[in-house]
């Protein structure tokens, strides 16, 4: 089994949900995640605030980032188990956000030995 990280790529709306949209969402979620669990797929998974840093350069300057003022915003990523990229695509298929312009970018996790 690989690991797999997929991070949940969004449109911003300018409209807020209502707290029944928003119940209706986490409700479409929590049935993804309970799924992808019960499959031992699931290895972890965390949303994103909107706010961060940015570390750049030879003198590592840091910035304050919003980055929820662009027209596409990272929510948040899953860490998961799957054979290969095509079973990790495949376990995107019901993805709850995809009704709504979202997308997944899928990365695999690359092995590092780490010494002892």
């Amino acid at each position: 089994m690989e690991k797999f990280m997929l991070i949940f790529e969004g449109i911003k709306s300018n409209q807020e949900p209502s707290a029944q949209e928003m119940q209706n969402i986490m409700a479409k979620w929590m049935a993804w995640i309970d799924k992808l669990a019960k499959a031992g797929r699931y290895v972890e998974g965390e949303p994103l605030l909107p706010t961060g840093k940015i570390i750049s350069g030879k003198n590592k300057v840091v910035t304050d980032a919003v980055f929820a003022e662009g027209k596409e915003i990272i929510g948040g990523y899953f860490i998961i188990n799957a054979a290969d990229y095509e079973e990790a695509v495949a376990l995107c298929n019901d993805y709850p956000d995809f009704e709504s312009g979202g997308s997944v970018i899928v990365r695999q996790v690359q092995k590092m030995d780490m010494p002892s």
